[in-house]
């Protein structure tokens, strides 16, 4: 199958809505309890979000475990207001052991790691069960996207959070398909979504997530794409009217820590630190239907008009973003048929085939 056959495909599949520092002998490798080092190690953890919102409570959760299971030796301090970085300067601060941890958005790895750009791919991973297995800790996509980011920002990652499917706010402007957006103001809290919508004729303005608000109020913009969770975590149904419930591409958020942070821990704590992780973002997936289900009727409650687009119109969605998963294949290059053989892997398993009349075989070779 060529790649431009690949492409039509994607873009017709039917709509799939969301599912409602002493090392310790190696043979304590999984304790209970950890004893204690002789000296306190603190990782400072940044989170440019409200500590209230689930992604906050996830992370308490992880400090907790943590700090239990060490015994204190390693202590988790979120950093305060005067130090918290913004989800575009995360990715440097860590990176660089300005902050030893932190949480962005995986958006803002688009740019300097090609490859975790895949979830971003309109239409792709849009529904739950495909994208929890894809973000599993020892999926093939999953591992191919951490070594990249390895490798190309120093931070290693510690688990992936989902933060609800992504999703259109509009302001008088209650029925949006690609022909309504044309010349229209949309506001881009990203590169991958600002391309998103000039291919689909509107006129993108990169706007940071925390702007949107002000955006929207001052009529700067009248659309923007953001994940649902804007609705309560940045109170955008004050300036926004209507939700369209695309669900085009999941938003999730990503948990890093600074390399060489990572390699001054003991192997004993580099474990607990990884099975705390994987528990974490275990428990948030079992929980996350429930979470995203009460953003919704937040929303309605406050007087929100959730529009879900007809079959028809996800399909102009589909057609008018379709080149954009073309210009990704050519930016990740050599990696790009072992991501794309992983993601058909998935696609014919099944934990994830139960909404396709068929496998699509994605061989890019």
């Amino acid at each position: 199958m060529n790649l431009r056959t690949l492409c039509l495909l994607l873009a017709t599949l039917p709509l799939v809505m969301s599912e409602s520092a002493a090392a310790q002998p190696k043979a304590t490798a999984a304790p209970k309890q950890a004893a204690p080092d002789m000296q306190t190690k603190t990782l400072r953890l940044n989170v440019p979000v409200s500590a209230g919102n689930p992604i906050g409570e996830n992370i308490e959760d992880f400090r907790r475990e943590v700090e239990r299971r060490t015994g204190g030796a390693i202590k988790i301090a979120l950093a305060g207001k005067e130090q918290v970085y913004q989800d575009n300067e995360v990715i440097s601060a860590v990176s660089s052991g300005a902050i030893e941890m932190g949480a962005t958005s995986l958006n803002q790895f688009a740019y300097d790691v090609p490859l975790a750009g895949v979830f971003l791919q309109p239409f792709m991973f849009n529904f739950d069960a495909l994208v929890r297995a894809a973000s599993k800790p020892g999926s093939e996509i999953r591992t191919l996207i951490d070594e990249e980011i390895l490798y190309w920002t120093n931070t290693r990652v510690l688990w992936w959070q989902p933060r609800g499917s992504t999703v259109i706010f509009s302001r008088k402007v209650p029925e949006l398909n690609p022909a309504a957006i044309t010349n229209r103001q949309v506001g881009a809290p990203d590169d991958p979504t600002k391309e998103l919508i000039k291919a689909c004729g509107g006129s993108p303005h990169l706007v940071p997530t925390s702007d949107l608000y002000g955006a929207l109020e001052k009529d700067n913009i009248q659309i923007t794409m953001t994940d649902i969770f804007g609705v309560t975590e940045r109170d955008l149904w004050r300036v926004a009217d209507t939700i369209i419930n695309t669900k085009h591409s999941p938003s999730l958020f990503i948990v890093v820590i600074n390399n060489n942070a990572w390699e001054n821990l003991s192997e004993n704590q580099q474990q607990i630190l990884s099975e705390a992780a994987s528990a974490v973002q275990e428990h948030m997936w079992d929980r996350f239907a429930k979470v995203e289900a009460d953003a919704y009727a937040f929303a309605a409650k406050k007087g929100m008009k959730v529009y879900d687009p007809s079959p028809k119109e996800i399909v102009a969605w589909r057609e008018c973003s379709a080149p954009l998963l073309e210009s990704y294949v050519d930016r990740i290059g050599d990696l790009g048929p072992k991501l794309f053989a992983a993601y058909g892997k998935l696609r014919t398993d099944p934990c994830c085939n139960g909404a396709m009349s068929e496998p699509i075989p994605l061989d890019l070779r």
